[in-house]
C-alpha cells in the first residue's frame, strides 16, 4: 500500500482493486548543475531540483500491464505525463524478467526549463534564442530484471534508452537525442 524509491518518491495506492491501484506521491525532479558539462551548459545557469506530485495508476490484464502518471512541480519543472505499457514474467521462481514501452509529454514550462534557451541564456551561452513548446517530449524502452533474495529483499537491474522529440531533440543544448540510463538498486518489502 505504501512505498519509497528512486523514480517516484514516498506515496501510496490507497485505491485498489483486483487489476487496478491508483495513488498518489511526492518526490523530486532532477535539477541541472551548469558545471556538470561546462562545455555544453556555459551561460544556462542551473536548474533548481524540484518538488514534484504525483497522481499514478495501473491497469493489468493478464501479464499486461498499463501505467499512467501525471506529474506537476515546484518552480520552473511544469507538468510532464507518461503511458507505458509493459509485461513481466518469471524465469525461475526468484527471477523475473520485465520490458515495457511508453512515452512522455510535458508542458511548455518544462519544455523551456529542460530544452529552452531564454535571451538572457542566449547572450551568456552563444546558443540562438530557443522557444521549446510543449508536445511529446520522448518514447522510450526499458528492459531488466529483478530477483528476490529473500522474502523480504530484492535487487532490479533496469537499461532504459529515451529518444528525445520535437522541440527536445530540436533544442541547440541537446547533444544527444538517444538517453540512456541504467539502474541497479534494492527493495525491502515491509
Amino acid at each position: 500500500m505504501f512505498f519509497a524509491d528512486v523514480f517516484d518518491g514516498i506515496g501510496t495506492y490507497p485505491i485498489q482493486g483486483e487489476n487496478y491501484k491508483i495513488g498518489a506521491s511526492i518526490g523530486w525532479g532532477f535539477g541541472r548543475d551548469e558545471d556538470d558539462d561546462s562545455e555544453n551548459l556555459r551561460g544556462m545557469g542551473d536548474i533548481d531540483t524540484a518538488v514534484v506530485v504525483n497522481l499514478m495508476g495501473e491497469y493489468s490484464f493478464g501479464p499486461v500491464q498499463i501505467s499512467g502518471k501525471v506529474s506537476k512541480g515546484d518552480g520552473d519543472y511544469g507538468t510532464t505525463a507518461s503511458l507505458d505499457i509493459g509485461t513481466m514474467f518469471p524465469v525461475s521462481k526468484q527471477l523475473m524478467v520485465r520490458a515495457s514501452i511508453g512515452s512522455t509529454w510535458a508542458d511548455d514550462d518544462h519544455m523551456q526549463t529542460y530544452f529552452g534557451v531564454s535571451p538572457e541564456q542566449s547572450v551568456r551561452s552563444g546558443y540562438s534564442r530557443y522557444n521549446a513548446k510543449s508536445g511529446i517530449k520522448s518514447v522510450g524502452i526499458s528492459v531488466g530484471a529483478i530477483y528476490n533474495m529473500s522474502e523480504k529483499w530484492d535487487v532490479m537491474f533496469m537499461l532504459n534508452s529515451d529518444k528525445l522529440l520535437g522541440d527536445a531533440e530540436n533544442s541547440p543544448i541537446t547533444k544527444k537525442d538517444i538517453q540512456p540510463t541504467l539502474f541497479l538498486t534494492t527493495s525491502y518489502k515491509f
